[in-house]
């Protein structure tokens, strides 16, 4: 049904050209042209042609278009079987016509399927280019979600008796599997409080008002995150946390919901809004493996796709363990406690901001100083605490600003906006000059013996001043360099070749 049109494309009667007909010729490359089948619109912007239907979606951006994408596969969810749709990008034809690109971008959609619940089982996503399949690669015009459910029938396989399969309960019989059973061990949890009122509150803005509580408390007054003030501010510069709750417990819906939040993001400045705080209760609540394999899901494409510039993610469960392979038992268990939450929470982040953070203030500073934090609280009273929605036993703590490096650089900036020369100098004995010393003050140095003298000092003392950490980082920094630059040139020529 389809027919190849040249640009001179004349309306028929009673249909009406969209101002945004796409494509009339695409010129992807200086001496081709690719003619498709043209889409003939009505005052709406979508159509029926044959059993399809057409839409035409101007989104410009990687984010736009992955919420829109996410959308159409939420909302075809429920096609019956051989029902498709398509819709077509005229504005992202610069990534579209990019077959690494392209690649990449499905390549993200396939890791996306090993935790939907539908979409690569009962529906599919195929690139649209107005030509079947198979073949060269062709620019992209769009993407057609087609269905493959049964709808009606029985979804459960039926299987023949299997002799050989015994399903009865003494199967193991009087086997000695090792596993003890007694229930007369200490369970750790026995003393704590239960969830106060429901799981989930029906009322979002309750939920709002808990977070708010548990930010103003944790991240703020506690320091957890240096640039969070109050509930309401953080950021460098500080500008507004966006409070949001999405009640998806399907992981489409999730998604879709999610990159619409990004494209908040995109569409906002950072003074009105600074920072997301994405809160899914109802979405792998008690399972935190299924919450972290969705948020890989997440922070694979920020590079891939090049959405990194854009931003960073954080999440937050309340079964969150750190898996850095330190000892997350008995005290230690507090450190824990940085990354739980009441309910799930997914945290969109201003990539500049993050790396303005880091410039002055090195992630593992902040992550020690948190651990010592919370281990003075400790893990029981901290998990209580969290039950009980309620963070009155440490109202009366607040940690000062000044007494802790990292919080403190953090406040000067959001005072100034800009760090202050000695957290950035050899000169001045401050832990954040690791993230940014001047090269000039070690070069022409021993690298080498700059490390060996680091480990020696951290063997004999225990540990290394701010500026003998700066001054081994750039050294192990340099050499790592240095190396890759040695792994990257061509061998040397063979003296003795002819």
């Amino acid at each position: 049904n389809h027919r190849a049109l040249s640009t001179t494309i004349k309306p028929q009667q009673g249909l009406i050209p969209s101002t945004q007909l796409f494509p009339r010729e695409l010129c992807f490359t200086p001496n081709s042209r690719i003619f498709t089948s043209a889409v003939y619109l009505s005052s709406s912007p979508q159509t029926q042609i044959g059993g399809a239907i057409q839409t035409i979606n101007d989104v410009s951006t990687t984010a736009e278009l992955l919420a829109s994408v996410w959308d159409l596969i939420r909302s075809t969810s429920d096609m019956e079987r051989g029902e498709e749709r398509t819709i077509l990008y005229p504005s992202m034809s610069s990534k579209l016509t990019d077959a690494s690109w392209v690649s990449r971008f499905m390549n993200h959609l396939d890791t996306c399927k090993d935790v939907c619940e539908v979409f690569g089982i009962s529906n599919v996503l195929i690139p649209y280019t107005g030509f079947p399949l198979g073949g060269p690669f062709r620019p992209l015009l769009g993407f057609t979600v087609k269905s493959y459910a049964n709808r009606g029938a029985d979804q459960e396989e039926d299987f023949e008796y299997d002799p050989l399969w015994d399903d009865s309960d003494d199967y193991w019989g009087d086997l000695d599997l090792g596993f003890d059973d007694d229930e007369d061990e200490i369970n750790s949890e026995a003393a704590l409080p239960d969830i106060v009122g429901e799981a989930v509150p029906a009322n979002d803005d309750e939920m709002i008002q808990v977070t708010r509580r548990w930010v103003d408390k944790m991240m703020s007054d506690m320091g957890i995150c240096p640039f969070t003030s109050g509930p309401d501010m953080s950021g460098m510069p500080m500008g507004k946390v966006y409070y949001c709750v999405d009640r998806s417990s399907k992981v489409e819906d999730l998604y879709a919901a999610y990159w619409k939040e990004v494209v908040r993001v995109e569409q906002s400045t950072e003074k009105e809004l600074s920072t997301t705080l994405m809160i899914t209760p109802e979405f792998a609540l008690n399972n935190a493996e299924m919450f972290e394999c969705f948020s890989g899901t997440l922070t694979q494409p920020l590079q891939s796709l090049d959405v990194e510039d854009l931003l960073q993610l954080v999440f937050f469960h309340p079964q969150w363990s750190f898996r850095d392979g330190g000892d997350r038992v008995g005290d230690a268990n507090a450190a824990n406690y940085a990354r739980r939450s009441v309910w799930p929470m997914i945290n969109i982040l201003r990539t500049k901001q993050v790396r303005m953070a880091q410039r002055g203030i090195p992630t593992g500073l902040v992550y020690q100083q948190n651990e010592r934090t919370l281990s003075e609280i400790g893990s029981h009273k901290l998990e209580s605490m969290l039950r009980k929605r309620d963070w009155q036993d440490i109202a009366d703590v607040k940690i000062n600003r000044g007494d802790h490096e990292a919080l403190r650089v953090a406040k000067d900036f959001q005072q100034t906006g800009k760090f202050d020369e000695k957290d950035l100098s050899f000169e001045f004995d401050a832990t954040p000059a690791v993230n940014k010393v001047d090269r000039s003050q070690i070069d022409g140095g021993d690298m080498v013996n700059v490390v060996f003298d680091a480990l020696e000092r951290r063997l004999k003392k225990g540990k290394l001043t701010g500026v003998e950490t700066s001054a081994t980082m750039m050294a192990a920094d340099f050499l790592l360099k240095e190396l890759d630059s040695i792994a990257k040139s061509p061998p040397p020529a063979c003296p003795f070749s002819h």
